[in-house]
């Protein structure tokens, strides 16, 4: 591949705001957050085109304390082609 095609490659990734999964240790009780889920059981909650712009996402959600599941401290900002997204 050359250095053309590489670039037309990292233009075509894109990057999603990743939450993780909520869950109780009983069937009462608060809701949590699963950080240790498989990536592919997680929420996309938001699309970004640029990583930057999805991390700043993802800590002002975390700063302002809004969507428990993003404001955990567990979402992440995932590329759309890692490949831990795809389910085996």
């Amino acid at each position: 591949m050359n250095l053309r095609h590489t670039a037309v490659a990292l233009a075509l990734v894109g990057w999603y705001l990743m939450a993780p999964p909520q869950t109780r240790t009983w069937w009462v009780g608060p809701q949590r957050s699963d950080g240790a889920a498989p990536l592919s059981r997680w929420t996309n909650e938001q699309s970004f085109d640029k990583a930057d712009v999805c991390e700043a996402a993802r800590l002002a959600a975390q700063q302002n304390g809004g969507d428990a599941a993003i404001g955990s401290g567990y979402a992440l900002c995932v590329a759309t082609d890692d490949p831990r997204l795809k389910s085996f």
